[in-house]
């Protein structure tokens, strides 16, 4: 009888315990104001994409996102800076460079076909967009 009762005692620690820590989960509906991106995109997706972009333009998350007056968490939904507006514009621009001249090409193996923002930025916010000073022809060498 002792055995049977600490069985249930057990199993009911268990799932009590199993219970308590998915209540403690916050449970994620989605992204909040994806205007470009796949809504249905996955975090790990999701956070790739915003490492390129941490990368190509040597900038943190605060260069476009904005924290939480209240909380000072991270508030990624909020539209208050324009790089934000801007990223999306430049997420279009490379999506329709990439899907006009590079769609033949599986988007799995377009690692190196492909245009990103470290193709113009090269790890600066503000790229050069100066002409260079002389015009090589490179068919004669002039």
């Amino acid at each position: 009888m002792k055995i049977k009762n600490n069985t249930f005692l057990v199993a009911f620690l268990l799932i009590l315990s199993v219970i308590l820590f998915s209540a403690a989960i916050p449970y994620r509906d989605g992204f909040k104001n994806l205007q470009v991106l796949p809504k249905n995109i996955s975090e790990k997706k999701l956070d790739d994409i915003m490492h390129q972009f941490n990368e190509g333009l040597a900038v943190n998350c605060e260069y476009c996102h904005v924290r939480d007056s209240k909380t000072g968490h991270m508030a990624f939904e909020l539209d208050d800076k324009p790089e934000k507006d801007m990223a999306r514009g430049m997420i279009k621009l490379t999506d329709s460079i990439n899907y006009t001249y590079f769609r033949q090409y599986d988007k799995d193996s377009m690692l190196v076909w492909r245009v990103t923002c470290y193709t113009c930025h090269h790890g600066d916010p503000y790229p050069d967009a100066n002409k260079p000073a002389k015009p090589i022809n490179l068919l004669n060498g002039n």
